[in-house]
């Protein structure tokens, strides 16, 4: 990550320059000493992790199936390919949504975006060339054909755990059923924090499949309540503020909020509950203020807690005004600004 780079000498910010080598090595040193000297508390890391390779975590299956902007993304018929390798008894009985039995699968297959694996076996790693098995045997023959395929890591049981909302009966047809599942939000804390837009947190099937029992409503008005035992914290953030959200103008202090927003989802993680954070498609206002949660809780500088929201929910972006206080934030938990903002576009 760049801040992190910077925050250890080797930023690319001298990378434009004309000097030679050694010149803009020595300069590197000179910005991570000065940056040392002004940072009053160390950042803490923040990402996802890095799965071994040819793999998926079930987590980043999910995220990847939820991604989208008008519409998931999984429901293009292109975006993704989803294979049970089980057999067809286990498959017609329950499966991932949207996913096709492994004998099904076409020689020709069309180019997919994603190609993701699945069967009983609690995987920690891509199969082995000499492994045997309807997987082993599918994931090779796609890498042969220059295709990039994934492994869900822990496999069925893991899916059941962590997917259990994504899960579907199978009926008696090998191909599935083609009724889509509703869209779900973007999973952020796992078992704690999820992020949406408005049509999720006023759809039951949504709420309830994920136990959702708190949402913060990034509006200027109360929503209407779905589940009458929902909490709701209302955060007022305009969606376009005159004043491009610059608190010394008179506009939104989206800071101002946190302390609440902190005690609403600690109020959720003592009872075992889960929040979800919404604005109106929730790709600016709500991910910008679920930034600044992770950035407060987390203690993660903005360049860290962008890319980490981003990774979730691939279309946010925040606008100027946002992008100040957040900039802002950031030099007020550190004593200075580790990001760039030309670090996030």
């Amino acid at each position: 990550m760049r801040a992190l780079m910077r925050w250890l000498g080797m930023g690319c910010s001298g990378s434009r320059s004309k000097k030679d080598a050694y010149s803009r090595v020595a300069q590197y040193q000179k910005e991570s000493w000065a940056l040392e000297r002004a940072v009053s508390c160390p950042p803490e890391m923040l990402d996802w992790g890095t799965p071994p390779p040819g793999c998926i975590t079930p987590i980043a299956l999910h995220n990847l199936m939820t991604d989208g902007f008008y519409a998931p993304y999984a429901a293009n018929p292109a975006y993704l390919l989803l294979v049970d390798c089980r057999s067809a008894k286990q498959f017609t009985r329950r499966r991932l949504v949207r996913s096709k039995w492994y004998g099904t699968i076409q020689e020709d297959l069309p180019p997919y975006y994603s190609i993701v694996l699945y069967d009983e076996v609690p995987r920690a790693k891509a199969p082995d060339p000499q492994a045997t098995g309807p997987l082993p045997e599918l994931y090779h023959k796609l890498k042969q054909l220059r295709l990039n395929p994934q492994v869900v890591m822990g496999g069925w049981q893991a899916l059941q755990i962590s997917c259990f909302y994504l899960m579907e009966q199978g009926g008696d047809q090998l191909l599935g059923p083609a009724k889509p599942p509703p869209w779900f939000p973007a999973l952020i804390i796992p078992g704690l924090l999820y992020l949406g837009h408005a049509e999720m947190a006023c759809n039951d099937q949504v709420l309830l499949a994920l136990g959702i029992t708190h949402v913060v409503a990034i509006a200027d008005r109360v929503p209407h309540t779905v589940l009458p035992a929902l909490n709701y914290l209302v955060v007022p953030i305009p969606e376009e503020d005159p004043v491009d959200m610059n608190p010394a103008s008179g506009g939104t202090d989206l800071v101002a909020s946190l302390p609440t927003l902190q005690a609403f989802v600690n109020e959720a993680r003592e009872v075992g509950g889960r929040v979800l954070a919404h604005c109106d498609q929730g790709l600016t206002r709500g991910a910008a203020l679920v930034m600044a949660f992770l950035m407060a809780e987390r203690r993660a500088t903005l360049e860290d807690a962008f890319y980490y929201v981003r990774a979730a929910r691939s279309a946010v972006h925040l606008h100027p005004g946002l992008l100040r206080q957040l900039l802002a934030y950031e030099r007020t938990l550190f004593g200075t600004c580790i990001t760039s903002a030309d670090d996030l576009f």
